[in-house]
Parts: C-alpha cells; structure tokens; sequence
C-alpha cells in the first residue's frame, strides 16, 4: 500500500528548524520573494502549511500578516478602494516541488489554511498571476477587485478578497 502525502498547518512557534528551513528554502526556489528579510516574515505568519510525502516536506503554503508598507503597496498597484489597515491576512508563499505538481498539493495546502481561519475576522486576500491560484480563489469564494498589475517577477497580477466573519 502507498503512503499517501501528509498535510498539516501550525504558527511558526510550533514549527521545528527543519520545518522552518525547509519552509523557507521551497519559498525560495519559487522565486517569486524578496529574499531580505524573509525569515522574519515567515515567523511572522499567521500560519504555515506544509505537505510531507515519504518524510519528505514537498509543498508549502501560509497565511502571511503583510506590513503596512506592502498592504498599501498592493491598494496603490491594484487601485483597489481598501485601507490598509483592513487588509489583515494574505494567503502566500505557496510552492510545491515541480516533480510533485498538478496533484492538488497547493490546493490542498491551501483549503487546510482557510479552514483554520474560520474563527478569525477581517479581510483575507491574495495576489496571484497564475491561473490556476486565481481559480481556487474564486471557488473558494474570493472576489477579484481592481485591476491587473505588473510585478517585479510576474505581469498581469490579479487581487482576490475574502471577508472573514465568526
């Protein structure tokens, strides 16, 4: 018999250093990340996901607590009408091994995120260019808002919200 891939969530404090490294270290390889300053952003989260296959972490993915500078960033590019201050979490830092895709890794990663944030409240959102994310957040009841914007390492950048309630 097969072992299946595990899938869990936990906050940052609760993660060992290999979880920690490893989680950074996938972020990384996506290449789609400022690189300074990102191991403080990553205990920063809210939460991180991960997917273990053959004691293997392959996949990862986390409800990320933007600064301020980003969150008003992202209402400026995307010309959306927000305040940064409602802007409270983002779903980010998704990456699962090239070897390892188009197995609903990510998306798996990322709706065991979204039901641990059934008890939170504010505004969740997410930027992607990648069609397959933007796909997800709309069948997972996200609003695309704004308009299309060009990024450091992607073009044509689409913003998704979520209104978390109790």
């Amino acid at each position: 018999m097969e072992k299946k891939p595990i899938f869990y969530a936990k906050q940052p404090q609760q993660c060992n250093n290999i979880e920690l490294k490893t989680f950074y270290d996938l972020v990384v390889k996506g290449g789609k990340v400022l690189i300074d300053g990102l191991e403080d952003r990553i205990l920063n989260c809210e939460l991180l996901a991960f997917c273990e296959d053959h004691d293997t972490i392959i996949g990862v993915s986390a409800i990320k607590k933007p600064s301020k500078n980003y969150r008003e960033g992202i209402i400026v590019k995307a010309k959306i009408s927000r305040k940064w201050s409602e802007l409270i979490f983002e779903i980010g830092y998704s990456f699962t091994e090239p070897e390892c895709r188009r197995k609903g890794i990510s998306s798996t990663l990322k709706s065991l995120l979204l039901n641990e944030m059934t008890a939170r409240q504010g505004i969740l959102f997410s930027t992607t260019a990648i069609e397959s994310s933007q796909k997800f957040l709309i069948d997972n009841g996200f609003k695309n808002l704004g308009e299309p914007y060009d990024g450091d390492n992607d073009e044509a950048i689409r913003y998704f919200e979520k209104v978390l309630s109790k």
